[in-house]
């Protein structure tokens, strides 16, 4: 049995990854808790071994027993965050990858799995594959993620890493994180507040169930230590259909049994007008194909809403 560690265990994917990946793997589950938010809290309560780890320290020696894979979730998420602190964002998703790479070098950890984002991509892009324009991310979050790729490219040349990467798109469902918007929309429609959406709602994003991520990741474990020394792929994971958030919101106030309040606002220069994966090359590599329909995992989410908000 496999020894993994995740970081960033309490976050909304570490938090659904730990707990679907408990029973067939040894797991070591850390989270620095810097944010200190009740959702982190809670999460790790419900998984009862997550341990606080700075991982901008020496980690790995203090663990009990050293990891064969890492999975590196531990991040500054969010892009309107990044425009006013963007200092943080470094210090976390650029300097705290850094730190995990150092780790991996000095204690011969081989295996790497981590959290992307679909915010490296440069605007004006209807479609993004892979190969898509990186150049010049909107948002810091976005530079930030690009960063920590280009090091970690450098890592597994230099150092003969196997890296996996995955570009994340719109991820939602059950423990979703609050400052996310589809938690926002929950609370304000549940609360009969109104919602704020961009560019008269005509903004589109490729909307992908947290469940269709873990499956994924499910798959790569067992693979990359198949791979050989040196290997750093680099993956789309999404749904590959692009929905409104108007859309969107009106089907979390029709499962929550509301009608949303819309108000309407410009969207920021930082803000991409719509996301789009082109997943072929996950497909191609691990049969990789999403099940959740949009209908359905708002449903899901929604349902655990009714019985576990944070506010």
């Amino acid at each position: 049995m496999s020894n993994i560690l995740i970081t960033g265990a309490a976050g909304f994917i570490g938090f659904h990854l730990s707990k679907n990946l408990m029973k067939d793997y040894s797991l070591t589950l850390i989270d620095d808790f810097h944010n200190s938010n009740h959702a982190a809290i809670k999460r790790a309560e419900l998984l009862q071994k997550v341990k606080k780890v700075n991982i901008q320290t020496p980690f790995i020696e203090k663990l009990d027993e050293k990891p064969e894979v890492i999975v590196h979730f531990a991040a500054e998420t969010g892009i309107a965050d990044s425009l006013t602190q963007p200092g943080k964002y470094f210090s976390t998703n650029v300097h705290g990858t850094f730190n995990v790479l150092e780790q991996c070098r000095k204690n011969n950890v081989k295996f790497l799995i981590y959290a992307s984002s679909s915010s490296v991509y440069s605007k004006g892009q209807e479609i993004t594959s892979e190969e898509s324009n990186t150049d010049s991310p909107l948002s810091f979050y976005g530079t930030s993620k690009k960063m920590s790729e280009v090091m970690i490219e450098n890592y597994c040349k230099q150092f003969g890493l196997v890296a996996i990467g995955l570009r994340f798109f719109t991820v939602y469902g059950s423990w979703t994180r609050p400052d996310m918007a589809g938690y926002k929309f929950m609370s304000a429609i549940h609360q009969n507040k109104p919602i704020y959406l961009y560019n008269n709602g005509e903004v589109y994003r490729d909307f992908t169930h947290v469940s269709d991520i873990i499956g994924a990741i499910k798959l790569l474990i067992p693979i990359i230590k198949h791979l050989k020394e040196g290997v750093h792929q680099i993956y789309n994971i999404g749904m590959g259909q692009p929905t409104s958030v108007k859309e969107y919101a009106t089907l979390i106030a029709q499962n929550l049994g509301k009608e949303a309040i819309i108000k309407y606002k410009q969207l920021p220069s930082n803000e991409l007008s719509i996301t789009h994966s082109d997943t072929s090359k996950l497909f191609n590599f691990i049969n990789y194909k999403p099940k959740c329909m949009l209908k359905d995992g708002i449903k899901e989410m929604t349902d655990w809403f009714k019985t576990n908000r944070y506010d």
